[in-house]
């Protein structure tokens, strides 16, 4: 059997994450207490007297079971933006693995190809383009580079160096 001050206990840590989350949302204390207690069907004094411990707070069993199912759904939505931000990593890391394995391939192409001809060497006319190697100014400097890996990347250092 639970007595209503351990019914009350129980169900404050849920009750307190629910306005945290409005609080660290940027909303004031007093907003976030109006918020949370529009969920639960209660008013912000009441959603108060609980988190404040005081002793003439009632919590019933409709006000635990609506705090219960405000703080899964807030869960549900926590975790719903934590798998897209995992997913969207997830992307970002397999489009700088492509781009890493390009970039190293195209210096790996130009150091087998020797140094590159001029235009004067070569004689008049249009440089002969190679379908391997791209011919715009901003992929020859690219590719002019030596070959990264992501430990060399700025973000990257700018993490692990803390």
């Amino acid at each position: 059997m639970m007595t209503a001050d351990q019914a009350r206990e129980e169900i404050r840590s849920p009750l307190d994450f629910l306005v945290r989350h409005h609080v660290d949302g940027g909303a004031p204390r007093m907003r976030a207490y109006e918020r949370v207690g529009a969920q639960i069907g209660r008013t912000p004094a009441w959603v108060q007297r609980v988190l404040g411990r005081r002793p003439d707070a009632s919590v019933g069993l409709h006000d635990a079971l609506n705090i219960r199912a405000a703080y899964a759904r807030l869960c549900d939505r926590i975790g719903a933006a934590a798998d897209a931000v995992e997913a969207e990593n997830q992307a970002l890391r397999r489009d700088l693995d492509a781009a890493l394995q390009r970039d190293q391939s195209v210096v790996a192409l130009a150091q087998r190809s020797g140094a590159p001809e001029t235009a004067a060497a070569r004689g008049a006319g249009a440089p002969a383009a190679s379908a391997l190697v791209p011919t715009t100014a901003r992929a020859r400097r690219r590719a002019s580079l030596p070959p990264r890996d992501v430990n060399d990347l700025p973000l990257w250092r700018g993490l692990t160096e803390e």
